[in-house]
């Protein structure tokens, strides 16, 4: 091996990427025929989204110089998965596998696709092929114990990470994993702990960032409570989390069919209820971020676009319902549309920021724009006197309340949403 190539395996194995990607683009200039300087080059850029895009087309470099090598396949699978084009990693799995079915590459890459496709059970079994193959293969293990977690076989889960521990740990992914587990079982301090030990492992860990993070906010029960939600939907699956959500809407409609004349203030507290809840869901990051902004230690680790969120999302979302509810007790009704549009605003904002879809952040930046926009122009025009405007002004201000509705929507398509 060249030098350069030499002292970027080095940094590969501590976990220092970036230092390893200047060592490896000179190794491929010195080299450009050696496939494996594009495999590490992609290997340290897979991990950061703004360069997966590059990392896909070194992997292809080296495929191209060294089409029959499985490890290769298997982790441009891995890229694609990141890059949520799971339909062509699975493809990339099974050639990987055709090159060589003995290999535990192909079934670690299968495993962590089926965890962010949301098929836990599934993933538990390629993992477990990886380590029938590799009984010492951590990312294995590692994705073995998540898929445990994530089923709810919560002590399963407990003596998986213990395992991985006990062999090595310096391990940041399986810290990460530990912390993850912690957070489910309630232990915020355990969950900080081991967050933090995957920081110090790896620096430039996402995961264990992100980890730290919510431990940071679960300080908040209200974060807390969200935690516990987005746990269970995660356990009760794809097709569960779609019955929830379409039961909750049958009762909606029941709801507005059977509570009226006398029992409809029953029909309008229930649809109350029903959107504080939905709002719960989409602003609970956002808020919790916002009280992050008061933690002197726990906003350094916020990015500017998590600052943003948590003051545009999170303090809006906040500052609509004290609005909401003074115009309602005091029967302003300006101040109760400026309420609901800083309410309903929050929902497109709080996809704008930290969203890593390019896409996904221009369209919810538009309709958030024609929220405050719809909602602006309807307060105003709720001063002019008139049948005619009042009809005009309560079209206009429902439309832009259903538009930001539709962004309970629009979020759950991947490609908006990263």
């Amino acid at each position: 091996m060249n030098d350069p190539l030499t002292r970027a395996l080095l940094f590969v194995r501590q976990g220092r990427y970036r230092e390893a990607e200047t060592y490896l683009r000179k190794a491929i200039q010195s080299n450009p025929d050696d496939p494996q300087c594009f495999f590490f080059l992609a290997t340290c850029l897979m991990y950061e989204p703004s360069s997966r895009l590059e990392a896909l087309s070194m992997i292809d470099q080296a495929l191209r110089l060294q089409p029959a090598q499985a490890v290769y396949r298997a982790q441009r699978a891995n890229i694609l998965i990141l890059l949520n084009r799971a339909k062509a990693a699975f493809a990339e799995i099974e050639q990987a596998r055709i090159l060589a079915p003995d290999s535990p590459d192909s079934y670690v890459a299968e495993s962590l696709g089926l965890l962010v496709c949301g098929r836990p059970r599934e993933a538990e079994r390629a993992a477990k092929q990886a380590l029938a193959l590799d009984p010492g293969n951590e990312a294995a293990g590692d994705s073995l114990a998540d898929a445990l977690r994530m089923q709810g076989k919560l002590d399963e889960s407990a003596l998986q990470v213990t395992e991985l521990l006990g062999k090595n740990p310096e391990n940041p992914w399986a810290h990460s994993s530990a912390g993850m587990l912690a957070l489910q079982r309630g232990s915020v301090p355990e969950a900080e702990a081991h967050f933090l030990s995957a920081l110090r492992n790896d620096p430039e860990h996402r995961e264990a960032r992100e980890g730290l993070l919510h431990a940071f906010r679960a300080r908040s029960p209200i974060y807390r409570a969200y935690l516990k939600y987005s746990f269970m939907m995660e356990r009760i699956g794809r097709r569960g989390r779609i019955g929830i959500v379409l039961g909750l809407l049958l009762l909606m409609q029941i709801a507005n069919v059977t509570f009226v004349g006398q029992l409809a203030v029953v029909g309008v507290v229930l649809v109350a209820l029903y959107f504080l809840f939905v709002l719960w869901i989409w602003v609970a990051k956002a808020i919790g971020n916002l009280f992050l902004l008061f933690d002197r230690f726990a906003r350094i680790a916020l990015s500017c676009g998590e600052k943003y969120e948590a003051l545009i999302a999170g303090g809006g979302a906040l500052s609509g319902l004290i609005l909401f509810a003074a115009g309602f007790l005091l029967k302003q009704i300006g101040v109760t549309m400026a309420g609901l549009t800083m309410v309903a605003a929050a929902f497109p904002m709080s996809l704008v920021f930290t969203n890593r879809s390019r896409l996904g952040r221009m369209v919810f930046s538009v309709i958030g724009a024609l929220v405050y926009l719809g909602g602006l122009v309807s307060i105003f025009l709720a001063t002019i006197p008139g049948a005619s405007t009042v009809e005009f002004v309560t079209a206009l201000f429902g439309w832009t309340m259903i538009l930001a509705l539709l962004t309970t929507w629009l979020g759950n398509i991947p490609a908006l949403r990263r």
